[in-house]
């Protein structure tokens, strides 16, 4: 075991020296660092893999969210209001528990935890995949764990994540795990949507969406129980300086102490110190976010899933399943064209195109949908399809800058209450529009409602969000104190 009983002091200029210790940089390590992006992310991987553990989680919770939006094919049971709307409201309760409890409990334990609710999850799926009360209680489950996890993920990917990669882990581990649960749902379903099952033949849906659950919440488990690293802030934050170089020591490859975890060190002790207890400063990105959210739960709903299905049926002239796969990879590639770009072109940027483009497109749609004749027009009905695919894309440029907003807008007291309000916020309007049964006399109101509140977003965003591409938690906090970008 290396040396680690003597730290170098802090100079009055807040700048670390660098004295001898156990290991330090090498000439090799010091090129290493500087040969590229791969080379970059190879050395960070470790962040990516200790604060995005629980990914699976996140992903069997975007397979709950599209069996909520229809994509179920369960057998023995009619579906209802309540087991539609039951995983949102188990996932609003998990994020108010996990407000209270991130700081408080080891994020591995969270994390692991999570995954066994999953599991027992899944378990349930599979052992009474016909059952009402089976699947209710597994979507309760799979609900709260996701509502569990949420706001620690977010945690560690800001505090762990280097800035220069913070948009990256946040669009792909947050976003993107929730939109590649959504298509595989849909796939899945899809699948299944021409079988019935029967005495001989019982395996559906249901069942695979159980096995694939079971899965994720192994994998989820080894993942967090040997990759998660409690975030260094939360070790200073405690006084417990020897802990926190020790956990920036493992968030970097090669596991040595170089003069990057000093550096890193130094940059979380100014984070801490400039944190203002009072949050009334930070009401401002609160609001922001909250509205961001908000708008991120329009982006799958039972609305759409009904907009595809009519449009699709019109257009094809016969049930087709095919447009509801292809929106869903929309979605899914979507998250990720996103965030490769919010580390370069800015989070700022990407959620304008998305929130411009979002908007257009939904008021348009909603247009030809205002004209009941255009219904049964197989070429409007196409026009719409298409248009609805496009729609899925540019929504979902919205959804990764939102993940990268969250890891970094709020103080570092009320942080994972704040991001559990967020989510809360966001929970609440999916909750409210899975409540209500949709209809084509409704998309029209649907869609307009959709393409007004994106359209007034971008205009909100433009003067009222700032930029905080490769900036520190810091200078990002301080962005976000005033209503109107400095």
């Amino acid at each position: 075991m290396e040396n680690r009983g003597a730290y170098p002091p802090v100079q009055a200029t807040g700048q670390p020296t660098y004295g001898t210790i156990g290991t330090q940089t090498t000439p090799s390590e010091a090129s290493f660092a500087a040969t590229g992006w791969f080379a970059r992310n190879r050395a960070n991987k470790p962040q990516m893999n200790s604060a995005g553990a629980a990914l699976f989680v996140l992903v069997s919770g975007g397979m709950n969210i599209a069996w909520s939006c229809g994509f179920d094919n369960v057998q023995g049971f009619p579906t209802n209001t309540h087991i539609l709307i039951c995983w949102y409201i188990a996932a609003i309760i998990g994020a108010a528990v996990s407000a209270f409890i991130s700081n408080r409990v080891s994020k591995k334990l969270i994390y692991i935890f999570s995954s066994f609710l999953i599991l027992i999850g899944g378990v349930f799926f599979v052992a009474l995949a016909d059952k009402y009360g089976g699947i209710a209680v597994a979507r309760y489950l799979n609900g709260f764990a996701v509502g569990l996890v949420f706001v620690p993920m977010i945690v560690l990917i800001g505090e762990e994540v280097n800035s220069e990669q913070r948009g990256l882990g946040a669009g792909i581990l947050v976003s993107g795990s929730i939109s590649l649960g959504i298509y595989l749902q849909i796939v899945f379903a899809s699948s299944f949507s021409y079988s019935t099952s029967t005495s001989s033949n019982s395996f559906g849906t249901t069942q695979l969406h159980g096995i694939i659950v079971i899965i994720y919440a192994v994998l989820a488990f080894i993942m967090s129980y040997f990759f998660v690293v409690e975030s260094p802030v939360h070790h200073l934050m405690l006084n417990n300086e020897h802990e926190a170089i020790d956990c920036l020591r493992r968030l970097q490859r090669p596991f040595v102490i170089t003069q990057e975890a000093y550096q890193r060190l130094e940059e979380h002790r100014r984070y801490i110190e400039a944190s203002d207890p009072n949050g009334d400063k930070c009401i401002p990105a609160l609001v922001k976010l909250c509205l961001l959210r908000g708008l991120v739960a329009l982006s799958f709903s039972p609305a759409i899933a009904a907009a595809i299905l009519w449009s699709s049926t019109v257009y094809a002239e016969h049930f087709v399943t095919w447009p509801w796969m292809i929106y869903g990879l929309c979605l899914w590639l979507g998250t990720y064209i996103a965030a490769f770009c919010l580390d370069s072109v800015g989070r700022k940027l990407v959620l304008l195109i998305g929130t411009l483009f979002s908007g257009v497109l939904a008021i348009v749609i909603g247009a030809i949908y205002n004209d009941f004749v255009n219904y049964f027009i197989p070429s409007k009905m196409g026009s719409v399809l298409y248009m609805l695919f496009v729609l899925g894309l540019s929504v979902s440029f919205v959804s990764s800058a939102s993940s990268a907003y969250l890891t970094e807008a709020f103080p570092l007291h009320l942080k994972p209450y704040y991001i559990a309000l967020s989510f809360i916020v966001e929970m609440l309007v999916l909750l409210i529009i899975g409540a209500c049964t949709p209809d084509k006399d409704s998309l029209a109101a649907y869609f307009i409602t959709f393409g007004v509140f994106y359209l007034a977003f971008f205009v909100l965003s433009f003067f009222c969000l700032p930029e905080t591409k490769r900036v520190s938690l810091q200078e990002a906090q301080s962005k976000f104190k005033s209503i109107l970008t400095q």
